[in-house]
């Protein structure tokens, strides 16, 4: 069925929030909820994540950009812990406020 994971570390445990069926949907959904969780917040900091797709994740940090206005952005590559458990082609979006 090709679905796409959401994943997201709360409270230090990796927990299953969505699935969807295209990347498309699933980098959109992933910005609703940043968008979601940053909403009234200030000095928003995000941080876009990839494993070997460092084409997406340009394009979903830019799109976070122009949505959330971050006063910072940080592009990085995952690290091979996580990598080796998400796998090549994983995209992800981590944000901060004050």
């Amino acid at each position: 069925m090709n679905l796409k994971p959401i994943l997201a570390v709360q409270n230090g445990k990796v927990e299953a929030i969505d699935r969807v069926r295209t990347k498309t949907k699933a980098h959109d959904r992933i910005l609703e909820l940043v968008a979601e969780k940053v909403n009234g917040k200030s000095n928003i900091r995000l941080a876009t994540l990839h494993a070997n797709m460092q084409e997406d994740a340009h394009k979903l940090i830019d799109r976070a950009s122009a949505d959330l206005s971050p006063v910072e952005t940080i592009f990085t590559e995952l690290s091979p812990v996580v990598g080796t458990h998400a796998g090549p082609g994983t995209v992800g979006l981590a944000f901060m406020t004050d």
